[in-house]
């Protein structure tokens, strides 16, 4: 139990960390920045209705470690449907190998 803990507060301390950081755009986690997230939000929101993502969000995505965005997927906001995110990997034709999350 404490080290789920530990590691639940190590997540959000570093989703905490690069989100006040990648506000400016400057750092990259698992390969992709604040400007993927945006480009990508109104695709992977709770609820879209939108069948593909936009060809700016896959440019951005292309470059995800998705093995490494995995870790990160159980710490996304409400509003942001964690399935679809992974999903973009195959959406957008990454050329990284796909990541087969495990809880």
């Amino acid at each position: 139990m404490a080290g789920r803990k530990a590691g639940n507060a190590a997540a959000l301390v570093a989703v905490l960390i690069v989100a006040v950081a990648a506000s400016a755009g400057a750092i990259k986690l698992c390969g992709v920045d604040r400007t993927a997230v945006d480009a990508c939000r109104s695709y992977c929101a709770v609820g879209s209705g939108e069948a593909s993502p936009s060809k700016a969000c896959c440019d951005k995505v292309r470059p995800a470690q998705w093995d490494c965005l995995c870790k990160f997927k159980d710490s996304l906001p409400d509003d942001i449907d964690a399935t679809r995110v992974m999903d973009l990997q195959n959406k957008c034709k990454c050329d990284y190998p796909p990541a087969t999350c495990v809880n």
